[in-house]
């Protein structure tokens, strides 16, 4: 009886050594691929470790390359402003250089139109003594019967005749000289009257755009504004209608009347490309954020 016992007691000594091996190997597996898993980790974490230093070394490029971008951009926007203020001043002188040719040509035209004046006023008869055929000196005749001596009317001086009205270059003329002797009032009806007599004469827009002068040097913005705008729709391929619209677009501008302003200043790129005024009206728009 007691055999049978021994050979269980045996047996199960065997079963929980086998048990005790699978367990173990079990183990050394588990641990062999935490070894492992622990090692892909490291890899893992060592490669994104050198990927944020590459994305980090990245950043810092572009951010040097940006702040390189902006500091070469920094430089080109002030050498823009300087080349834009030169050609500013260039125009300004051009404009003075323009306008003094104009206002040479303007004051010869003005004494052309004189001169052929003068040249259509009748010259002056001489004197009634020298028409009359008197006896010469020391000499008597009398007269003879029936004769009677013959009389001529006493001549108009010239002077008395009546003045040729001016033409359209004096008047131009004469409102200028006005308004350099600070005579607005007297300057606006003179170009008034230079529009009245003469509104087919190629001076017209100018004396149009003196008038709307006058006004703005009365401190009259509406009246200017409205005379301004007037130059443009009577003289619309004239060279003062760019320099019209420009003044208004300033007058609105100076208001702050923005919004107008920057449709008067697109009018002027739009319609008048190569005018002096569209390089100005350029350079605000460019300004413009």
């Amino acid at each position: 009886m007691l055999a049978p016992v021994v050979m269980l007691t045996t047996g199960a000594c065997f079963a929980t050594r086998n048990d005790l091996r699978i367990v173990h190997g079990d183990l050394q597996a588990m641990r062999a691929e935490r070894v492992a898993a622990d090692s892909a980790v490291q890899q893992m974490f060592a490669q994104v470790s050198q990927d944020l230093a590459r994305v980090s070394a990245s950043i810092q490029t572009l951010a040097d390359s940006t702040q390189v971008h902006g500091a070469n951009l920094y430089r080109l926007r002030n050498d823009v402003r300087e080349d834009l203020q030169a050609i500013r001043q260039q125009l300004i002188m051009i404009q003075e250089l323009t306008g003094q040719s104009q206002r040479r040509i303007q004051e010869l035209r003005a004494e052309m139109e004189q001169r052929a004046a003068e040249l259509a006023v009748p010259a002056p008869l001489p004197p009634a003594d020298t028409l009359r055929q008197g006896p010469r000196p020391g000499a008597t005749t009398p007269p003879r019967a029936g004769a009677t001596t013959p009389t001529v009317a006493t001549p108009t001086p010239a002077s008395a005749a009546a003045a040729p009205a001016p033409g359209p270059a004096q008047l131009y003329q004469m409102g200028q000289d006005q308004l350099r002797r600070g005579s607005i009032s007297a300057a606006r009806a003179v170009f008034t009257q230079l529009l009245d007599r003469y509104p087919d004469s190629d001076l017209a827009p100018q004396a149009l755009y003196g008038v709307a002068e006058t006004w703005a040097d009365e401190g009259n913005g509406r009246n200017a504004d409205s005379v301004y705008a007037l130059v443009v729709q009577r003289y619309p391929r004239s060279d003062q209608a760019p320099n019209a619209l420009y003044k208004r677009a300033s007058a609105a501008r100076a208001t702050g009347q923005t919004q107008q302003a920057t449709a008067l200043y697109r009018q002027i790129v739009a319609q008048y490309p190569r005018s002096d005024a569209a390089l100005l009206a350029q350079e605000y728009l460019r300004e413009r954020p």
